[in-house]
């Protein structure tokens, strides 16, 4: 009973092949993150944090001049709407300020609407629910880099501890959405 046959050896080119086929595959399953774990290929616009699918399915944009003259007052908001689906069975509030942010060329947006807090009671049917979010810009220069130069607005969503952003470009008329 003793030897190995040669079918039974493997040999050290052969073993690293194997090794180097086995370290592909793993490092390719982490590369699919657009599948939502039950096999449904995710758009460039919707990720899953844990419980939650978050589509981001819209964005527009609006500004508001309030005086006249030397007490002008301009302000621009760049407004996503927001699908959140949920699959729990409970949340706990979160500030919506520490669930949402945004940026434009490292500039940070200020989240004015919703205010408060978004809990299970704000996804209460068929676990959805369609959510506005109003960010302001901090001056009419970083409004103009996304709305005229085509500059990106980084969203960031942020659920207990795991997080996707989502660029919003603007092209011309049209906004344009991928995650990264």
């Amino acid at each position: 009973m003793g030897g190995i046959s040669d079918a039974q050896c493997f040999s050290r080119r052969d073993f690293l092949k194997a090794s180097a086929a086995a370290v592909l595959a793993a490092s390719a399953a982490g590369v699919l993150t657009g599948c939502d774990g039950g096999g449904e290929q995710l758009a460039e616009n919707e990720a899953v944090l844990g419980d939650f699918k978050i589509k981001v399915t819209s964005a527009t944009t609006s500004q508001l001049t309030s005086g006249v003259g030397e007490n002008a007052k301009n302000e621009q908001w760049i407004i996503p709407t927001v699908k959140v689906s949920y699959n729990g069975k409970g949340l706990n509030a979160l500030k919506y300020t520490d669930v949402f942010s945004a940026k434009i060329d490292g500039n940070d947006l200020k989240l004015t609407e919703p205010t408060g807090f978004m809990s299970s009671a704000d996804v209460p049917f068929l676990n959805s629910n369609t959510i506005t979010l109003k960010f302001k810009t901090p001056n009419e220069e970083v409004f103009n880099n996304f709305s005229l130069k085509g500059k990106p607005m980084q969203m960031t969503v942020k659920l207990f501890g795991v997080s996707v952003t989502f660029f919003l470009r603007r092209d011309g008329n049209n906004i344009t959405i991928k995650k990264s």
